[in-house]
């Protein structure tokens, strides 16, 4: 590293804050591998709208709002459903910054939810449903990509759903393997039922580091939020269970042996407090059924009451291993002729075929104890389990009937004590980090370098309207319905689709005939815009008739162009980012975006009616490039609050590194010098001593050879800002030197930079690698911003 990379990367670090951390748990482990999390940056904890795909007709939902990190989702109709990884739509292109990254199955085979449904929904009458797409380039082969899973019951109020993704055997469709690029959760099959999701993850259970010791005879950890009362039953493997499908937070914690059938693999006793103990739909012969703290209670009413127990369909009874069930029972009375009770068992869900011997019972309560493994016919996988408390003619003779637990064991008579350990267990947070540069906004705006001005959308910068297919337009300083986005905004009407159109094909021209300044394809390549559609999204119509856009340009008059594939449209303000070597076209081409580009275009939609949309600003953006070091910005956020280490890579080379950095904003230097010419993308580990999460810059950096004078449109870009600071600071710099300023003393600390040197302060004012920087007689360095920023300062402002 040179001694201005030294001197930069010094100045960077000392930029870091620091934070402490109190408080400390009697155990703190990892967060387990999260698909969400990791891969695509942001956990599944419904804590911003943004992670509600905003297309609701995807999901057949009415609405779908977050706050206080509750989804919520109203359905439309009978099928609800809620897509938390939603597959590329075929014959269709995503911008860049809305792309996200297929689910390795191979790796996260483990999903987890926490959902809320209504009390309509009855134990034992509906059922969830799981869905997986494995995605397809066509409208048929996308069609034929879904799998789904058997039916899993669900119940009323808050719920954990646990899944192995990896054991399911699909109705249909292909297993869980290979890349997904599509998952779905559907909450009530058949309901058109309001429904809410706290958390989801997609994980697996395999890091040491997010599990924790199980002592010796103990096969579960139960597991509890701190303050909540959903429970999780973790079984052990060698010693250890992992917590890996748990959120970060505070949980309560208790080790408890495989004894008991339904603690253990419910994660609750079948105690009867709650309604999800019980297949309510499949109980008969009772009236007022209700639970409570003594558990249920009803009176006969006919001749064979009966109630099911709730068996998971992923937790069949294993009849080798669970034999005794004790039925802990209260009644008000006998009637003459009753035969007593009966256990009745089966192997398909809610439905049972075989009984045990009758137990004869008494008035009052008592337990009732069953030795179910000494019939020859208790055997293989139990999904069904009835308790027929009285059994006979005059079994509906208004008896009260008091369940208060039942048990199924491995020994007769056993109980488990469940004690929760004093200490919470913490799960760690895994550390968030969005790189903000280098990325798509970081390079030189060909607008703002070639124009003088940034396409902000004000008057006049859309060019030829009257060319556009638009019945009017307007400059308008914000939406009426969304005050708080910042303007300016080119607002215009659409022109309906003519006779035998399907569409008004309005658009948006950015570059008309440029010949002055044309753009230069070599030098500018990402493209993003803000762009506002109304519509409807919760109708399904919306996509198919129009909610689609389009980028078109080409070279010259002659030239029939080009167009892209559909954009689809997100509702709402949104932010479209396009690498131009990358676009897909329609119909296909082997063309590239080459050449001088003097037309270039923005197609907002394509709905055959009148519609009208906003658009905000655009930017044509150059590939960051550097000689000796590239400025990295970062966001971190870690929600334990512990200090981050951040490491910039690029493949294995350390590029630089900061410790001891807190939640916030922070730049860091890179240094590129020992890196080959030519592109090189970034990646940014930052570890929080617990965890460590790993990102990926969006876009790549172009090493340039040290000594290769500085591009033409940076250049540019350095002489209107030296000329704005001469105006500005006139009296503190003096007069500028006039002969070439490359070979003054000052500049030779960065081979490469380009800059003036100003004789009466001894200032030398100079630009390298995107950063902007000054010396006082060549003995101090003072950075003042990147060129970027800079230059929209020194930008007057068109109204």
């Amino acid at each position: 590293m040179n001694s201005l990379s030294q001197r930069m990367f010094r100045a960077a670090t000392l930029m870091a804050g620091f934070l402490v951390v109190s408080g400390a748990h009697a155990q703190t482990l990892a967060e387990g591998a999260d698909h969400a999390t990791q891969v695509l940056g942001t956990p599944w904890d419904m804590s911003t709208q943004s992670q509600v795909f905003p297309l609701l007709w995807t999901h057949n939902l009415s609405s779908a709002q977050v706050a206080n990190g509750i989804m919520t989702g109203v359905a439309r109709d009978t099928d609800p459903h809620f897509w938390l990884q939603f597959p590329r739509i075929p014959s269709a292109i995503e911008a860049d910054n809305h792309t996200q990254a297929p689910i390795d199955a191979d790796t996260h085979t483990q999903l987890a939810f926490m959902m809320w449904l209504p009390s309509t929904v009855v134990p034992g009458s509906r059922n969830g449903r799981l869905v997986w797409h494995t995605g397809g380039s066509t409208v048929p082969a996308f069609d034929a990509a879904y799998s789904e899973t058997p039916l899993f019951p669900v119940y009323p109020g808050w719920h954990l759903y646990q899944f192995d993704l990896a054991s399911l055997t699909p109705r249909q469709g292909t297993r869980w393997t290979g890349q997904v690029q599509g998952v779905r959760i559907d909450p009530c099959v058949g309901c058109q039922v309001e429904f809410k999701l706290d958390w989801a993850r997609l994980y697996n259970d395999r890091s040491a580091s997010a599990s924790v010791a199980v002592p010796p005879g103990k096969a579960h950890l139960l597991a509890q939020p701190w303050g909540a009362s959903a429970t999780t039953s973790i079984p052990a493997s060698a010693g250890r269970a992992s917590l890996a499908r748990l959120p970060p937070g505070q949980y309560r914690v208790a080790p408890i042996s495989d004894g008991d059938y339904a603690l253990s693999h419910r994660g609750k006793a079948w105690s009867f407090d709650t309604t999800s103990d019980l297949l309510w739909a499949s109980n008969g012969g009772f009236s007022n059924p209700q639970v409570g703290s003594s558990g249920f209670t009803a009176t006969t009413v006919g001749p064979d009451p009966f109630v099911l127990l709730d068996i998971p369909p992923n937790a069949p009874v294993s009849a080798s291993k669970y034999r005794y069930i004790s039925i802990d029972m209260t009644l008000s009375a006998v009637p003459a002729s009753e035969s007593g009770l009966l256990v009745w068992w089966g192997w398909q869900p809610a439905t049972v075929s075989t009984p045990s011997a009758f137990v004869p019972v008494q008035t009052g309560r008592f337990t009732y104890r069953v030795d179910l493994g000494s019939s020859a016919q208790w055997t293989g996988d139990i999904r069904a389990l009835r308790i027929d408390p009285l059994n006979g003619p005059n079994a509906n003779s208004g008896v009260q009937v008091t369940l208060h637990s039942v048990r199924l064991t491995q020994v007769s008579g056993f109980e488990e004590t469940v004690v929760f350990n004093p200490q919470p267990v913490a799960v760690n947070a895994r550390p968030q980090v969005t790189i903000l540069s280098p990325g798509h906004g970081t390079g030189s705006d060909y607008a703002l370098v070639e124009q003088g001005q940034p396409w902000r959308m004000s008057t006049g910068q859309v060019r030829q309207p009257t060319l556009s297919n638009l019945v009017g337009w307007e400059y308008i300083g914000q939406i009426p319905s969304m005050p708080q986005h910042e303007g300016p905004f080119f607002h215009a009407t659409s022109q309906p689709a003519g006779g035998g159109q399907t569409e008004g094909d309005p658009h948006a021209f950015l570059a008309y005939q440029e010949n002055t300044h044309p753009i230069n394809t070599a030098n500018y390549r990402y493209l993003g815009f803000d762009l506002y559609v109304p519509m409807d999204a919760a109708q399904q119509s919306e996509l198919t008739r129009g909610a689609v856009g389009r980028i078109a340009w080409k070279t010259d008059d002659t030239d029939p162009g080009l167009t892209s594939d559909d954009i689809v449209l997100m509702p709402g303000l949104q932010r479209y980012w396009f690498d131009m070597n990358q676009l897909v076209y329609e119909p296909a081409t082997n063309r590239t975006w080459r050449g001088l580009a003097r037309y270039l275009r923005i197609d907002p939609f394509e709905f055959p009616e009148s519609r009208h949309f906003y658009l905000g600003q655009v930017q044509l953006r150059s590939p960051p490039s550097a000689r000796w070091v590239v400025p990295v910005d970062l966001q971190l956020t870690d929600a334990d609050g512990d200090t981050m280490t951040a490491t910039i890579r690029s493949g294995s080379a350390v590029l630089g590194q900061a410790q001891g950095l807190g939640n916030g904003t922070h730049q860091l230097l890179a240094s590129v010098a020992a890196l080959p010419d030519g592109e090189h993308t970034f990646s940014v580990e930052v570890s929080d001593g617990i965890n460590i999460t790993v990102r990926t810059a969006s876009v790549p950096v172009l090493k340039l050879a040290a000594g290769a004078p500085l591009p033409a449109h940076e250049v540019k870009s350095a002489d209107r800002i030296f000329d704005w600071a001469e105006a500005t600071f006139a009296s503190t710099l003096g007069a500028a030197r006039t002969p070439s300023l490359s070979q003054h003393a000052c500049l030779q600390l960065a081979p490469g930079a380009y800059g003036r040197y100003y004789a009466n302060s001894g200032i030398c004012l100079f630009s390298v690698d995107g950063l902007v920087a000054y010396t006082i007689n060549g003995a101090q360095l003072t950075l003042l911003g990147t060129t970027a920023n800079l230059l929209s300062q020194a930008t007057p402002t068109v109204p």
